[in-house]
């Protein structure tokens, strides 16, 4: 039990063999954190380091840090105070009988070598309620009474830390599978296998204190290019150079401002073969030179996937930077062949994979990077039999998304093509289909995966971006309009576009992609990229007349944010503070926020009411506070702590603004 940060109390058991000093993992301790520690009866103050070596020296020992406590008793027991305020509490034993204390609040069971099957039990407290805990694609704001898996998948982005009302943050720094259980009667955190059980306890009495702290021990987000805040624009797939150039051509001919082009997957011949297919993208630097004289930034999509058949297989799988399987045939994903994952975890993979990179893109002047299937996606999804550098998947894959972005972007700034200040010709960015604790201190945008293009798909996205802004994540998105399906001709597809891109302008990061009916069939030749179909159009004007009417008028609205944005960014970097939250962020004391989903703050000066239902053309808002909001479609001066009814015609998003 020690202080590793201010007001931020650690604690780590082993059971098989002493405490890893080693097993940090993301957490950044600071050394010289002034904190206390008290020994009773006696009431001795011990250095921060001495240890109490037997549970009849004393009753209790008291670790102060700041405002927070963390008192253990003679069985070991922890309790949790703020303020003089209990925050949380382990649960010991079973209070409801008179017998010895064997259920722990530490529980450890062997699995295998150095490594146990570990639960951490703590009391319930049927007042607080809980953010956080990464992206969950469900349609709960409020934690409380959830079950979550801790695992990475396609939509779903396990970050283990949550907020309480109670006044604290609560981080499980483990990336073991497992599960945690905020149940009326217990919380409960499992980890399959771990060596060690590591969890913090983060003070601070307010979300935002709270969060400051949080991302002072994980990282806080960095510089970014400016043009990352434009519209970026995408689908599956453009299928050639040929393509990117006239999709270019076009939103320059309409005089519509682009930020960003994406090339999608299956540009190579086979994965693992990190370069264009020169059949279909013959003069990839030519390419890239006209995009960046109409001031518009190349993005390529890189798979950690590696095919059999790939030119770098042999020599990725003789140097081990291949995920191995523990049993039966290396193969953890079927995509058009069959793959394994470059092992992220292991430097080397990450080294061959960059010198690939440099020498096939970045060469060409291409350095922002799409890294798809993160997680890693692996079909079934059985932990137990990956064998990575750091330990088997059951331990470790819940690290992998992390290990992957830093793989490509610490050397994109050690060899200096990227800059610390974002402010050079060559400096890129990164999006990335997942994250874990302290992805938000990466120049990358995490988003929500491959989700249906449906209304309830959309309600179940804001939810799960506000639960990532909680875990500190800065820059997060969609799939404008959903990722899989929606017909152009469909009128209710068109009126989602209008209402999800809507949303998109109030988020970090305005991105178009999808997968578009009609379905294209490729007409290229029998390999790789001649095999994967394309999606029909996704651009701004696919959709109708009306529909790209709304879209242009509110990229421009989109491009007059851009400055606040910054503004809010730079508050990002000095306190962790997201630019996307829940009300309850802002106004932890309004009981009426607490299970507010559908609303939202943007930045501290803007509330946000996207439309989420087919066919609404008004919805309740409520307006939180003491002050004066005003309605940016009326003008109207409105009192806080007020519900209204909004009036939303489908041309106009509820956005009310701080008077």
């Amino acid at each position: 039990m020690e202080a590793c940060a201010d007001e931020c109390i650690r604690v780590r058991a082993s059971f098989k063999s002493p405490v890893d000093e080693e097993l940090n993992y993301n957490l950044e301790p600071e050394k010289d954190v002034f904190s206390r520690i008290f020994l009773e009866p006696q009431n001795q103050t011990a250095g921060q380091d001495q240890m109490v070596k037997t549970e009849q020296e004393v009753d209790r020992a008291i670790l102060e840090c700041g405002r927070m406590q963390a008192v253990a008793n003679a069985f070991g027991q922890i309790t949790f105070y703020y303020d003089g305020k209990q925050i949380l509490k382990e649960e010991w034993i079973d209070e409801t009988c008179d017998m010895p204390p064997y259920q722990k609040a530490r529980d450890f069971q062997g699995a295998g070598g150095k490594s146990s099957r570990i639960r951490a039990y703590f009391h319930a407290n049927s007042t607080e309620h809980l953010y956080g805990m990464g992206q969950e694609n469900r349609d709960c704001l409020d934690l409380k009474g959830c079950t979550v898996d801790l695992c990475q998948k396609n939509t779903k982005c396990t970050i283990p830390f949550y907020i309480s009302t109670l006044g604290y943050g609560f981080l499980w720094n483990n990336p073991a599978i497992g599960r945690a259980e905020f149940a009326r009667n217990r919380f409960l955190w499992e980890a399959q296998m771990a060596r060690q059980l590591d969890y913090v306890v983060v003070g601070g009495g307010s979300p935002c204190r709270i969060m400051e702290h949080y991302t002072a021990l994980t990282g806080r987000c960095p510089k970014y290019p400016d043009w990352m805040f434009g519209l970026w624009q995408c689908k599956l797939r453009y299928q050639s150079q040929e393509e990117v150039l006239e999709i270019a051509r076009e939103y320059k001919k309409r005089q519509i401002p682009l930020s960003v082009l994406v090339v999608d997957y299956f540009h190579w011949p086979f994965q693992g073969d990190w370069r264009f297919d020169e059949r279909y993208f013959p003069e990839p630097q030519k390419m890239q030179e006209e995009l960046e004289k109409d001031g518009i930034h190349l993005m390529v999509s890189v798979w950690p996937t590696v095919d059999t058949r790939s030119e770098n297989y042999r020599q990725l799988q003789e140097e081990g930077c291949l995920i191995t399987a523990e049993h039966g045939p290396d193969v953890f994903f079927m995509c058009r062949g069959a793959e394994t994952y470059l092992d992220m975890t292991y430097p080397r993979a990450g080294e061959l994979l960059f010198r690939e990179l440099r020498e096939n893109y970045i060469s060409s002047g291409i350095t922002s990077f799409w890294l798809d299937e993160a997680e890693p996606e692996i079909y079934p999804y059985a932990y137990e039999n990956m064998r990575l550098a750091k330990g088997n998947g059951l331990e470790v894959s819940c690290y992998y998304p992390y290990a992957y972005n830093e793989g490509i972007e610490s050397r994109l700034l050690e060899q200096g093509i990227w800059t610390e200040e974002a402010d050079s010709e060559s400096d890129g960015t990164i999006l990335v289909r997942s994250g874990w604790i302290g992805s938000q201190r990466f120049r990358s945008v995490i988003w929500s995966g491959d989700v249906p293009s449906t209304f309830e798909s959309f309600r179940r996205q804001l939810m799960a971006g506000l639960h990532m802004s909680m875990c500190g994540i800065v820059l997060w998105t969609t799939d404008i309009g959903g990722f899989y399906g929606g017909d152009a001709e469909d009128e209710e597809f068109r009126e989602l576009m209008v209402r999800w891109f809507q949303f998109g302008v109030f988020c970090p990061i305005l991105r178009m992609h999808g997968y578009r009916k009609p379905y294209e069939l490729s007409g290229g030749m029998d390999d790789m990229s001649g095999q994967c179909n394309s999606g029909g159009g996704n651009e701004l004007w696919s959709f109708g007349e009306d529909v790209y009417g709304i879209m242009l008028d509110y990229l421009s609205v989109r491009e007059q944010l851009i400055p606040y944005i910054k503004e809010q960014l730079q508050v990002a970097r000095e306190t962790g503070t997201p630019l996307m939250r829940p009300l309850v962020y802002d106004f932890p004391e309004d009981e009426k926020v607490y299970d507010l989903g559908d609303e939202y703050m943007f930045g501290d000066q803007i509330l946000a009411a996207p439309v989420m239902e087919y066919g609404a053309r008004s919805r309740k808002v409520y307006l939180p506070g003491d002050g004066i909001w005003i309605n940016g479609i009326t003008g109207e001066k409105i009192p806080g702590n007020t519900e209204i009814t909004a009036e939303a015609p489908l041309e106009k998003m509820p956005v009310f603004y701080r008077g």
